[in-house]
């Protein structure tokens, strides 16, 4: 089985630094079944949470469905003895009479109590997918940025998405199923209990091989979902890319499509094969079971025999009887795979759990929550980092300062740190050490969500919402969606106000083509649109990051010509390559393989004849030649 060593290999490795999987380790092997109620009590919470309601309702249709079962066998064993005790047709009708009357009522009862909790459970599946489905997405956007560095993050979430949904409703099934089951077979246990307690034994044993089978097969499920968790995501990631528009161009272009259709053929194919080898050994432990099964089943129709045989019970009592067992070994089938879907959505309720605590966990609370709603100067102190997968440090002993009403500037070379200390700078993420003073104060003391109010940000990557204009601009501050003066100045000033004028629909036109009406925008516009957000959120620390990157030259200048009108009082830390953008910051700090190197302004730097005059001069070069 190739993933699930690579699984193991990769688990046996060395690490350099703490991942997730270092803070919460995965038992290896399936819990055993005495934490099995408490797994059902946390489901049933889960599910109480999610529609409570709904869940009482299928609760009270299966009692009601169990009492009937029951009553219904002592019906036809009383009809039975009066069809037998040869009275006249006239007699025997009268006296089945009410008897037809109560089969006739309480089938209807069944029957209405059966549709009630089918559909019921189909409401109830699509409520606990809501409900769970909304927690892992809780859980996604509280983890600090760095989970989104380490590969097994993403094994997490796909695991949590589907334990969440599928698995804990997968176990409500288990635990409905089995509560309507054990309803109708409490019903008929009692009324056999009434007619003959002593073949209530044998009904005991039939259940005893259902428990090894159930047991071991959750167990192979289990560890089948877990190593093929990054096989899953590999296939996925291949299927992404054949039908994602962002890739489609590329895709093409290349010629890709036969290289990644093997490639997911492949992936597909080692799937079907593992689950091939545990279906195997699960159906030889299903056949051994089941000969034993149709062992005990034959045993106690002899015992039900050899009773009528020798006078031990009436006629109508051993068709009754007969009757009863048949049901009840449907029954106790349809338990046993019920039980297994219990037992097998506790093992996969406990990653759920896990990944739900990693929202607490993995997010760092601040030491206090002192008061933070200006910004005067941000300094950086001997700050070190490191990504959870890397052996070297991407930044090292790097200090800095920022005061309102100052542009500072960040060059340096592909490579050398400066998104990353943007990154932290816009507390996305935590260095591993060294200090952040916000207004003179740690900032850790502050609330993370508070300092990030202050602080507005465009990524050289970001995103691309397939929403309205006008969402796109305004979701820089959500709050203020409704501000439709705000979201137009803030189009007029980042250039997109022209990109708004020529849209079908102005700001309500939706963006990107995967939708319909969809309408897409070139890069530079889409770059137009992200400028806009920034604006829009009118922080008082702003962070621009390549921020005219896709930008004609003309559109490029028109935006930092108007930088320090626009931000005028604000603090502005850009990241540019292109040195003209960046010659006319209050202070620019040179970045090399994750150090400052040098400081000053342009004119400083330029006379200091080190790496940026260097930067500075081949870029200056290429346009003279």
């Amino acid at each position: 089985m190739k993933i699930l060593e690579q699984t193991a290999d990769a688990d046996s490795a060395p690490r350099s630094s703490v991942t997730i999987d270092n803070l919460f380790q995965r038992p290896q092997q399936p819990k055993d079944w005495r934490r099995l109620p408490r797994s059902i009590r946390q489901a049933f919470s889960l599910v109480r949470a999610a529609a409570g309601r709904t869940l009482l309702l299928v609760i009270i249709s299966q009692l009601a469905m169990g009492i009937i079962a029951g009553l219904q066998i002592l019906i036809a064993k009383q009809a039975l003895t009066v069809i037998l005790a040869g009275k006249p047709p006239t007699a025997m009708l009268s006296s089945l009479l009410p008897l037809l009357v109560v089969v006739a009522v309480s089938y209807s009862v069944a029957r209405y109590a059966a549709a009630v909790q089918y559909e019921k459970t189909q409401v109830l599946i699509e409520l606990v997918s809501n409900y769970t489905s909304a927690q892992v997405l809780d859980v996604a956007g509280r983890v600090n940025l760095a989970a989104f560095d380490d590969p097994s993050f993403y094994d997490r979430v796909q695991r949590a998405v589907h334990t969440g949904s599928v698995s804990t409703m997968g176990m409500v099934r288990g635990v409905v199923g089995v509560g309507g089951s054990a309803a109708r077979v409490s019903g008929l246990l009692v009324a056999l209990a009434v007619i003959k307690p002593v073949l209530l034994a044998p009904l005991v044993v039939i259940y005893i091989p259902m428990w090894y089978l159930i047991r071991r097969n959750s167990a192979d499920s289990f560890q089948f979902f877990i190593g093929m968790t990054p096989l899953e995501r590999r296939r996925d990631y291949m299927r992404i890319l054949l039908t994602d528009y962002a890739s489609a161009k590329e895709v093409r272009a290349f010629g890709l499509v036969d290289f990644l259709r093997g490639r997911f053929n492949d992936l597909a194919a080692e799937h079907v094969a593992e689950l091939a080898r545990v279906s195997r050994r699960r159906l030889r432990r299903q056949l051994t079971v089941s000969l034993e099964y149709g062992f005990f089943i034959a045993a106690a129709v002899a015992a039900l025999v050899w009773l009528y045989a020798s006078k031990n019970m009436s006629l109508a009592a051993t068709t009754v009887t007969a009757a009863a067992l048949l049901q009840l070994s449907g029954l106790l089938s349809a338990m046993g795979v019920s039980t297994g879907g219990l037992y097998e959505g506790s093992l996969f309720l406990e990653e759920f759990n896990t990944f739900m605590r990693l929202g607490g966990d993995h997010q760092r609370a601040p030491q206090a929550c002192e008061p933070v709603s200006s910004f005067q100067d941000l300094v950086v102190e001997r700050v070190k980092f490191t990504y959870p997968a890397a052996e070297k440090h991407c930044l090292s002993e790097v200090s800095l300062h920022v005061k309102a009403g100052e542009i500072v500037a960040l060059v340096g070379e592909n490579g050398s740190g400066k998104t990353t200390l943007a990154k932290i700078l816009a507390g996305l993420y935590q260095p591993e050490s060294g200090e952040i003073l916000l207004n003179g104060m740690p900032v850790d003391r502050y609330d993370p969500d508070a300092v990030r109010s202050l602080i507005a940000v465009v990524f050289q990557d970001f995103v691309r919402y397939h929403l309205t204009v006008r969402e796109n601009i305004g979701l820089g501050c959500p709050e203020r969606l409704w501000d439709a003066e705000s979201i137009e100045r803030a189009a007029l000033m980042s250039g997109a106000r022209d990109v708004v004028s020529r849209l079908p629909q102005g700001l309500e036109t939706v963006l990107g083509p995967e939708f319909l009406g969809g309408q897409d925008l070139s890069i530079g516009q889409w770059q137009k649109v992200a400028l806009a957000r920034a604006f829009f959120r009118d922080a008082p620390f702003v962070v621009l990051d390549e921020p005219t990157a896709s930008l004609d030259a003309r559109a490029e200048r028109e935006i930092f010509d108007s930088v320090r009108r626009l931000f005028k009082d604000r603090a502005v830390l850009l990241i540019s390559h292109r040195f003209a953008s960046v010659r006319s910051a209050d202070r620019i700090y040179v970045l090399r393989s994750g150090e400052i190197v040098e400081e000053g302004d342009h004119d400083a730097l330029m006379t200091e004849n080190g790496l940026y005059a260097e930067l500075y001069n081949m870029q200056a070069a290429a346009y003279q030649d």
